[in-house]
C-alpha cells in the first residue's frame, strides 16, 4: 500500500511538471520608440502607430508615439539623447540641430537616401542633410508661411478675399479696414505672434524682415553683426512695432494667434500648411482663402526656419528596425496618406499635382510662393540659440523695453558671442 502510494505521488509529480512546464514562446511583439513635439498635429502623429501595427505584422516591431511638449522639448530631448536611458529611436528634430551642433543622428542607408534625393522637389533636398550626408527625411513640402485670410471679414470691411494685397502696403491699409477692436471686442487685422519661445516669434518675424530686404546672419552663417542689426532689419522690426503701438492692427492683448484666428477675433494670420488642416478640425466654420505673403523691398518667399525631418538616433539599440520602418513608409502612396489625413502638403514630388492637392485652398498661393526668390536660410548648428537671441529683441520692441535699433544691436553682439564660443 505505502509502494503503490509513492508510485502514485511520483506519477501525479510527473504529470503536473508536464503541465506546468512553459509551452513554446510566444512571439512578442517589440517596440520602436518615436518622439515629436508636434502637438498641435494629433492626426500626423497618429498615423505612425496606425502603420506601426502594419510593420509589426512583418518584422514584429510596431511603433510607439511620445508627443513632447514643444515648450521645453530641447532640454527634454538633450537629456534622453545624452543619458541614452529612456532615448527614443527615432524623432521630430532638425538635422542642422541634433546631427550638427551635436552628434545624436545614424547617416541614412545609401539607398534609402538615394531614393528620398529622387522623390522630393530639388528645394527641398538640403533639408534632412548635414555637410552632404542625408540624415532625415523632411516632414512638410509646405513648410513656409502663407497669408490665411478670414473671407467674411473681408467682405464685411468692403475687401475683396479674392484680390488679396499683393504688396506691404497695401496689405497694411487692408489691416486697418479689417481692425474693428483689439480682438476682445471687435476683430483685429492680422493675429501676431507675441508670446511663447522667442525661436518661435522670430520665425513669425522673418518674412516681414525678408520682405524688407534684410537678413537675421550673413550669407556664410558667421557674423550677425551688420545683419541682424541692418538699417533694413530695424526698418522692418519698427513697421512690426508699429502694427500694435501705433496702428493697433494687431494686439497683444490675444494669446495664441491661431486660436484668435479660429474664434474669428483676426481677420488675417502667417501660417504653413499644416494650418488648413488645424482650421478644417478646430474652426470648420471659418470661411477662408490662403494667398501669397505681401512683397516689399523683396518678396518674403519659400523659407522655413525649421526643417523639420525624422532622424535616427545612433545610439539606439533598434535603429536597423528604425530604418526599416522608415523604408516602410518611404512611398509615394503613404507619404500622401499621411499628410492628407492631417490636411498638410505631401513631400514627395509625385503627389504635388493629386486631386488632393489641387483641391486645397493654397494651391495656387504655393506654386506663387515657389516662383519667388528662395529666401535666406539659416540652418546653423545653434540655430535655437542664435534665434532665442533674436526673438528677445522683438518681443522687447513688441512691448515696449526699448526701441528697435538698440534692442537688436544688443541681440547682434549676442548672436556674435554664440557664433564665436
Amino acid at each position: 500500500m505505502r509502494r503503490l502510494t509513492w508510485r502514485t505521488l511520483a506519477l501525479l509529480a510527473l504529470i503536473m511538471a508536464q503541465v506546468l512546464a512553459p509551452g513554446p514562446a510566444v512571439a512578442q511583439t517589440k517596440k520602436l520608440v518615436y518622439w515629436t513635439h508636434w502637438e498641435q498635429n494629433p492626426d500626423f502623429n497618429t498615423w505612425y502607430l496606425e502603420r506601426g501595427r502594419e510593420f509589426a505584422k512583418k518584422t514584429g516591431y510596431e511603433v510607439e508615439v511620445v508627443t513632447v511638449p514643444y515648450q521645453g522639448y530641447e532640454a527634454k530631448y538633450l537629456a534622453a539623447l545624452i543619458g541614452k536611458s529612456g532615448a527614443p529611436d527615432f524623432f521630430n528634430g532638425m538635422t542642422h540641430q541634433w546631427c550638427g551642433q551635436y552628434d545624436f543622428c545614424d547617416p541614412m542607408p545609401t539607398d534609402l537616401a538615394k531614393l528620398w534625393d529622387e522623390s522630393i522637389p530639388r528645394y527641398m533636398l538640403p533639408v534632412g542633410k548635414w555637410k552632404g550626408v542625408r540624415y532625415g527625411t523632411p516632414l512638410e513640402h509646405g513648410n513656409f508661411q502663407q497669408m490665411y485670410l478670414n473671407a467674411d471679414l473681408f467682405r464685411k470691411a468692403g475687401l475683396n478675399p479674392d484680390k488679396p494685397p499683393k504688396t506691404l502696403d497695401e496689405w497694411l491699409g487692408a489691416m486697418k479696414k479689417l481692425t474693428t477692436g483689439d480682438g476682445t471686442s471687435g476683430a483685429v487685422g492680422f493675429a501676431i505672434r507675441h508670446k511663447g519661445h522667442p525661436v518661435g516669434i522670430t520665425d513669425k518675424f522673418l518674412p516681414f524682415a525678408h520682405a524688407f530686404g534684410a537678413r537675421m546672419l550673413s550669407p556664410e552663417l558667421d557674423r550677425a553683426a551688420g545683419f541682424a542689426n541692418s538699417p533694413d532689419m530695424v526698418q522692418a522690426l519698427q513697421f512690426f512695432v508699429d502694427l500694435v503701438q501705433r496702428h493697433k492692427v494687431a494686439s497683444l492683448a490675444l494669446g495664441g494667434p491661431e486660436d484668435a484666428f479660429g474664434q474669428k477675433r483676426a481677420a488675417v494670420i502667417f501660417r504653413e500648411s499644416w494650418f488648413f488642416g488645424w482650421l478644417r478640425k478646430n474652426a470648420p466654420d471659418v470661411i477662408f482663402k490662403v494667398a501669397a505673403l505681401p512683397c516689399g523691398k523683396a518678396c518674403p518667399g519659400a523659407g522655413a526656419l525649421f526643417p523639420w525631418t525624422n532622424l535616427v538616433y545612433k545610439g539606439s539599440p533598434n535603429k536597423q528596425a528604425a530604418w526599416e520602418f522608415v523604408r516602410f513608409i518611404s512611398n509615394a502612396k503613404d507619404d500622401l496618406a499621411q499628410h492628407e489625413a492631417a490636411g498638410f502638403l505631401p513631400v514627395w514630388t509625385a503627389n504635388l499635382d493629386s486631386a488632393y492637392v489641387k483641391a486645397r485652398p493654397d494651391y495656387g498661393s504655393t506654386q506663387e510662393m515657389l516662383k519667388q526668390p528662395v529666401p535666406p536660410t539659416y540652418f546653423h548648428p545653434k540655430s535655437n540659440e542664435l534665434a532665442t537671441a533674436f526673438g528677445d529683441a522683438v518681443v522687447g520692441a513688441l512691448y515696449g523695453k526699448g526701441q528697435p535699433k538698440p534692442l537688436l544691436d544688443e541681440a547682434a553682439a549676442k548672436m556674435d558671442r554664440i557664433l564665436k564660443d
